[in-house]
């Protein structure tokens, strides 16, 4: 099971962000869980996918209107997914059936 000081520990965070992070590790687990419903995942391909979903929404704080900005002069907008399991679709379709 994920914990806030692993998600810390993944985006490096600091420990001011730990509320914010235990948030994010809520969350996280709510979707992946949802998502792989009762399906026969390892524990640990699941603890992976809520860490990446948690960085995902972890990073969202930072990207106003969904547009990461950098703080380079020469740095261009990047335009951040809405969907925070973008990612870890891939990890969890072997084990989990989409769109039924």
């Amino acid at each position: 099971m994920v914990e806030p000081e692993d998600l810390r520990a993944y985006v490096g965070g600091s420990q001011t962000d730990i509320e914010f992070i235990t948030d994010c590790v809520i969350e996280a687990m709510l979707l992946v869980n949802q998502y792989v419903g009762g399906s026969n995942c390892p524990e640990e391909i699941i603890d992976n996918a809520v860490l990446v979903t948690g960085s995902e929404l972890f990073n969202r704080r930072n990207a106003p209107s969904g547009i990461a900005q950098f703080a380079s002069l020469d740095g261009a907008p990047v335009r951040v997914s809405l969907d925070p399991m973008r990612q870890t679709y891939a990890l969890l379709d072997r084990w989990a059936l989409r769109g039924v």
